[in-house]
């Protein structure tokens, strides 16, 4: 009968994982490829952004999910979820990308609680989102969208929502067809 002590039991690590003497990729590379942070120009950028005002309330705990972002780190993950660092006035912005692609679809613009307002709410000010997507065009309402996926992949409640049944999310029907060129 084999022992299982608390001696032999090893402690869960969350070091990245060694690379072998022959792979090209040192620490630093697999740090940035496994970030969270976005970085300004290292995505393909939007081919027709298009940017509608929200001012949805969000609470803190929603704030801090949102703050820690999500890389995908299997092919299973079709989305990444990159935080950019705050602006001059603390405004911060979850860029919303396709995994394998890295193609920006969304973006969640987020104003920080006023620091002399214990009861007011931080909030996404605005939502800009890709306004061709092959072809095919939707309006703000649909674009917010959005919410499905920072509510699957990062876990908010956004609760001055209400809660969208899975089948909204690209429902063709709310897309209208570009005019070709």
């Amino acid at each position: 009968m084999t022992s299982l002590s608390n001696a032999d039991k090893k402690e869960p690590t969350t070091a990245f994982l060694t690379t072998d003497s022959d792979s090209d990729v040192d620490e630093e590379e697999m740090k940035k490829w496994l970030s969270t942070t976005y970085e300004r120009g290292s995505k393909k950028p939007m081919k027709e952004p298009l940017t509608a005002p929200w001012g949805l309330p969000i609470s803190d705990t929603d704030v801090e999910k949102l703050k820690v972002g999500f890389k995908s780190r299997s092919m299973d993950d079709r989305w990444d979820m990159l935080i950019e660092d705050p602006d001059e006035n603390g405004n911060i912005s979850l860029h919303i990308l396709r995994s394998w692609l890295q193609e920006e679809c969304y973006i969640l613009h987020i104003v920080p609680k006023p620091h002399n307002d214990d009861e007011g709410n931080a909030n996404i000010q605005s939502i800009t989102w890709e306004g061709n997507k092959a072809g095919l065009q939707c309006d703000a309402e649909q674009a917010k969208e959005a919410v499905i996926l920072s509510r699957g992949g990062l876990h908010c409640g956004l609760e001055t929502l209400p809660h969208y049944p899975s089948s909204m999310f690209w429902d063709t029907s709310a897309y209208k067809k570009l005019d070709a060129e």
